[in-house]
């Protein structure tokens, strides 16, 4: 064994060295992106609770009182405008110009109370 390593040349060393560092630059750069994503990820729930307290801001008022029926602030609700479409998803909260606001599984949607035909808990 001893001999095969004494006997080898600066060729084979050299081409040894090269393949040696292209695969740690290739792990470094996986391990990289990794990290990115990781950190995408996080910012991105990071961002969204930011999104939802800023929500709760101006949206303050809990209940929502629509055709004797009464709504809690993180009750589950499907919802019909007037346009005839259909929204379902978290009640975060209404403001004082009865505006509501309702989170559903990819975007905030803030609508007129005035324009809703019905609302009902899910």
């Amino acid at each position: 064994m001893w001999e095969s390593i004494l006997t080898t040349g600066w060729k084979q060393v050299l081409f040894s060295a090269i393949v040696a560092y292209v695969i740690w630059a290739l792990a470094e750069k996986w391990m990289a992106f990794a990290r990115s994503r990781k950190n995408r990820r996080t910012f991105g729930e990071a961002d969204m609770m930011r999104v939802m307290e800023r929500c709760r801001e101006l949206f303050p008022i809990e209940t929502v009182a629509f055709r004797g029926d009464q709504f809690q602030r993180g009750t589950r609700v499907r919802i019909v405008t007037t346009q005839e479409n259909v929204i379902e998803g978290e009640l975060v909260g209404m403001n004082r110009v009865h505006m509501i606001c309702i989170r559903t599984q990819n975007q905030i949607i803030a609508h007129q109370l005035d324009k809703i035909q019905q609302m009902k808990k899910i």
